[in-house]
């Protein structure tokens, strides 16, 4: 039956009324800053998928397929992560505009002729990686799962300890040693350790010109590093035979060191040399 022309709600269904539409409004603002709290902890790692492992596997997968560019991986103001460096997998573009180069390849050859700035309607930096590049994308695929969210590239010499800040591990100046995962920085450089050989040389990875590769200090670590790169990237090889980087790299340098929370087994890969690295990663 229905209400009477002029029926007025009782005061206590009145009360009931608004306690319900103040439960909504609250559970509403909760979930809001709920969704807003986890969007700006995204860069939080999945410890499902964050490894050490996880990061020497990633950290290979462009090399001996991707170029050096300048600025590769940084938006077009040069101001933060670009597209492909917020992009899970490698994009293919990388590994099409590597085919296409000869062992006279120089970067610099397209930073001065302008004609040469887009290639194949993509911008110049979308088509390698310069050295923080490289690093910042290698983060985004050890931490994310999705495209698109907010990178982690930044400027060379600071990338060891911005990494750092955000509580993933112990930010170190000029290391007594170098370990396996570390992130090193040095002035206008970054780059991975992958270990330190008996000799004290060290193995590393980094996008350098001529693009991203595995290399070493002088003695065993450019040994393996030709190994490696001569075993899975002949072709590679064969054009940018150079595999040895000076001294200066382990000079005035600053490192961030994983820490066990961050990437679980940490210190288990930490324990290792040069050499053990190098037979696992084979």
């Amino acid at each position: 039956m229905g209400l009477r022309r002029g029926y007025k709600p009782s005061a206590w269904i009145r009360i009931g009324l608004l306690v319900l539409l103040l439960v909504i409004v609250v559970w509403a603002t909760s979930c809001s800053l709920r969704s807003s709290s986890e969007e700006k902890q995204s860069w939080r790692p999945s410890q499902e998928v964050a490894t050490m492992e996880r990061l020497f596997e990633v950290a290979l997968a462009p090399v001996g397929k991707t170029m050096y560019v300048w600025g590769g991986g940084w938006d077009p103001g040069d101001a933060k992560a670009g597209a492909t460096a917020t992009q899970i997998g490698m994009p293919k573009v990388w590994e099409d505009f590597a085919a296409e180069q000869t062992k006279d390849y120089d970067f610099e050859e397209y930073l001065e002729n302008p004609k040469q700035q887009e290639y194949w309607g993509r911008n110049l930096q979308e088509l390698g990686l310069d050295c923080s590049g490289y690093v910042g994308w290698v983060m985004y695929n050890l931490f994310q799962e999705k495209d698109g969210k907010e990178g982690y590239v930044s400027q060379s010499t600071g990338m060891a300890e911005a990494l750092a800040e955000r509580g993933w591990g112990k930010f170190i100046r000029n290391p007594r040693e170098f370990l396996p995962g570390d992130i090193v920085s040095m002035m206008g450089h970054v780059w991975i350790c992958f270990g330190t050989c008996e000799d004290g040389s060290v193995l590393l990875v980094h996008s350098s010109p001529p693009g991203v590769s595995v290399c070493g200090t002088e003695g065993i670590a450019t040994r393996l590093a030709k190994e490696y790169m001569t075993t899975h990237h002949p072709k590679w090889q064969e054009k940018y035979p150079h595999r040895t980087v000076p001294l200066t790299y382990l000079e005035n340098v600053t490192v961030l060191r994983w820490n066990s929370d961050t990437l679980k087994n940490a210190k288990t890969y930490q324990e290792k040399t040069g050499e053990e690295m190098m037979k696992l990663l084979q």
